[in-house]
């Protein structure tokens, strides 16, 4: 006799984009369609639905989920081809291989008259240099990331250890603190991150009731503030992906 869940599941599962993004998360790649490739993804595939999510969550803005919801749907039916980013390669495979009806979209990207991440690189790099290169060398150049002989599987098993997670929030902390006196220049940048990261949890939670496993597909460096809303919250499990990703 199975016992009964206490706390719904979240299992949140940090991924590069694999499309070019304006994100800081963005990888040099080779051809993810090529047979070598969609079988590493395959495989990612395979394990993350051992999870056996009863909802997939996906880094697309909530206003559009009929839109989404359109494609997948054409995906089902066998009339849409999968395009190269992780909400298909990875959500729609997941979702449709575990029969779901639907996917959920859970991202939001409003402005709120804030500087956008390159207003901020720029002022810093101009009155703030020994900081700006202090964020270059130690975090921006690892965002230039390359696969090379590594499989997608690999780096993507990579980017959910806590070291990798850590790093990439420490990183929007060093962001927080570019500014002169009463300037807050990072923080008018990082307030919107914080704002979008908190809608993340919010349209997480409203979907997510007492007896799902809900699985989310997100790019690496939302995992740690996503995750914390969700451990401080105390009304969820968070479930590790390395559990999976074995």
């Amino acid at each position: 006799m199975s016992m009964k869940q206490e706390k719904p599941l979240i299992m949140i599962v940090g991924t590069f984009h694999m499309r070019y993004t304006p994100d800081l998360q963005r990888m040099d790649l080779d051809d993810l369609l090529a047979d070598s490739r969609q079988q590493e993804i395959l495989t990612v595939v395979k394990q993350l639905k051992k999870f056996k999510p009863s909802k997939v969550a996906l880094e697309v803005v909530k206003s559009e989920e009929d839109k989404l919801n359109r494609e997948f749907h054409q995906y089902r039916e066998g009339e849409l081809k999968l395009e190269v980013d992780e909400v298909h390669q990875l959500g729609f495979r997941i979702a449709s291989d575990l029969q779901h009806e639907k996917v959920h979209a859970v991202d939001w990207m409003d402005t709120v008259r804030n500087r956008g991440l390159g207003q901020v690189f720029e002022w810093a790099e101009k009155n703030q240099p020994e900081h700006f290169r202090y964020i270059n060398e130690n975090y921006r150049s690892n965002h230039e990331l390359s696969i090379g002989k590594k499989s997608v599987y690999d780096i993507i098993k990579s980017q959910n250890h806590e070291s990798f997670i850590e790093k990439q929030h420490e990183m929007y902390m060093a962001i927080a603190r570019i500014g002169s006196n009463v300037e807050y220049i990072g923080i008018d940048w990082i307030r919107w991150w914080y704002q979008r990261n908190l809608i993340l949890y919010y349209n997480l939670t409203q979907i997510t009731s007492t007896s799902d496993r809900t699985l989310l597909i997100i790019g690496a460096a939302h995992v740690h503030l996503v995750t914390q809303f969700l451990k401080e919250s105390n009304s969820f499990s968070v479930v590790n992906p390395l559990d999976y990703l074995a």
